[in-house]
């Protein structure tokens, strides 16, 4: 078991108490359930407190060292785990039309009306009987009325596929409109990723290098991309909306503050505390890992974030290039924070 960190916060106060708004409105409406900390069970009454005790101190002391101080003194560290798999994920920026036309002519899909979720499994209601409901291979080849089911077409599919892993994004319209994609569903089949596929059958000299190697690389071979895409068979519905970018709890994402975790393990709702390498750019333009920590709001989930090892941090919206999410991997520890009793 690791030392207990010295708490502290190298972001912004501003963005810390907007996340530590948004937990509280969350929590409020649940103050007589329990959330999951872990193997521990702790009432959403302390984890209020505790958010309305970080904001005084927010308020009060931010970017001095009375803030350190008094977090050590005031709220108890759960170290959950010193040896946290951190990555990142964004909302990307996917470019897209109200109506199918030759340039836009990949649709973004709704969620099906007969989709129906029982005991933690997705099924299609179809007859009066529950089924298994397609695979992306399946929806790829026409299994899903694409036409009634569309809420809007892209001319990207590399961006679109993205989309569905990031769990959301921004999305543009012709003329300068913006609207957001939001988790609608899925259809209920594990995640697989098309990486190791694509490394087993690219020869080395000509394999992609990182995750932005292989959106360059699947964009380069088109027909190669829909093929890989075929391999995993998880797929994300979405509905458009005004909203900013949403976490799987509703809630509205917080640049650099929310985080997603394994929900069998951490309940949103929670403040914690991250310990990271992250990337910052330099004047020369070159990219190195700055050691930060970080309060941060749980809020989120994903499929590929299984294990109380496993924490993705949210890094706003637009390009991964601008982001630098895809800079993000390596480990770090990760805590939460309890007011003491």
């Amino acid at each position: 078991m690791a030392a207990t960190p010295m708490p502290g916060d190298d972001g912004d106060a501003r963005s810390l108490l907007l996340g530590l708004d948004r937990q509280e409105r969350y929590l409020a409406k649940r103050a007589h359930k329990t959330l999951r900390l872990g193997s521990r069970r702790v009432p959403a009454e302390r984890v209020l407190k505790t958010i309305r005790e970080l904001r005084l101190l927010t308020l009060r002391a931010h970017g001095t060292p009375a803030f350190a101080r008094e977090l050590a003194e005031r709220f108890e560290v759960v170290i959950v785990s010193d040896n946290a798999l951190v990555t990142a994920y964004h909302s990307p920026l996917i470019k897209i039309s109200a109506h199918k036309t030759a340039e836009y002519n990949v649709p973004i899909l709704g969620r099906p009306p007969d989709l129906v979720e029982k005991r933690g499994k997705v099924y299609r209601r179809i007859g009066g009987q529950l089924m298994t409901p397609p695979t992306r291979a399946q929806i790829m080849d026409g299994a899903l009325n694409a036409s009634a089911l569309a809420v809007a077409w892209t001319d990207d599919p590399v961006t679109y596929y993205y989309t569905q892993i990031q769990g959301g994004a921004v999305a543009v319209y012709p003329d300068g409109r913006r609207k957001t994609l939001l988790y609608a569903g899925n259809n209920g089949h594990g995640y697989v990723s098309i990486e190791p596929e694509i490394l087993r059958r690219v020869p080395v000299e000509q394999r992609p290098g990182g995750y932005l190697g292989l959106r360059d690389y699947l964009r380069r071979h088109p027909p190669e991309a829909e093929q890989y895409f075929r391999l995993n068979p998880r797929y994300i519905f979405f509905k458009l909306s005004n909203k900013p970018p949403m976490g799987m709890a509703g809630l509205p994402l917080t640049v650099k503050r929310s985080i997603a975790t394994d929900k069998r393990h951490y309940s949103a709702g929670l403040i914690g505390l991250l310990t990271y390498g992250e990337p910052v750019k330099l004047t020369d333009g070159s990219i190195k890992l700055k050691q930060v920590q970080r309060l941060i709001c749980d809020c989120d989930t994903g499929a590929a974030i299984k294990g109380p090892d496993r924490v993705d941090i949210y890094f706003g919206e637009g390009s991964v290039r601008d982001l630098f999410a895809a800079g993000v991997k390596n480990h770090g520890t990760l805590s939460y924070l309890l007011i003491k009793n």
